[in-house]
């Protein structure tokens, strides 16, 4: 494999979803590590301690919740080269990471990677 490009999972937790534990599980065990952030608008103790369980960071957007703003508030945090945006009910394969930071590096533009 190239070069590592920078990538991250954003996932974007809306109230207390029973799918986003597994969501952040499919995450966490990535084949190669993943980094990983949570992002919000409507907080909870639900999402709080999931957050912390994975020991991911959350940030919380203030404001009315809305998808759009919500989505672009998950991109700006991520601060990396690639972004994904998870949606809390979500389950990615285990070799998604791989399988992107190969492509990453094979091919000049994956501006979307499915």
């Amino acid at each position: 494999m190239g070069k590592k490009v920078t990538h991250c999972f954003a996932v974007c937790a809306y109230k207390d979803s029973p799918y986003l534990e597994k969501c952040v599980q499919s995450l966490v065990k990535q084949s190669i590590k993943a980094n990983i952030i949570m992002v919000t608008s409507t907080p909870s103790p639900f999402i709080e301690d999931i957050a912390k369980k994975y020991a991911i960071p959350l940030y919380v957007r203030k404001g009315k919740s809305d998808i759009r703003d919500d989505w672009n508030f998950a991109y700006n945090k991520a601060e990396a080269e690639y972004v994904t945006i998870a949606h809390q009910d979500d389950e990615y394969n285990l070799e998604y990471e791989a399988e992107l930071q190969k492509m990453a590096s094979k091919y000049k533009d994956i501006s979307l990677f499915i």
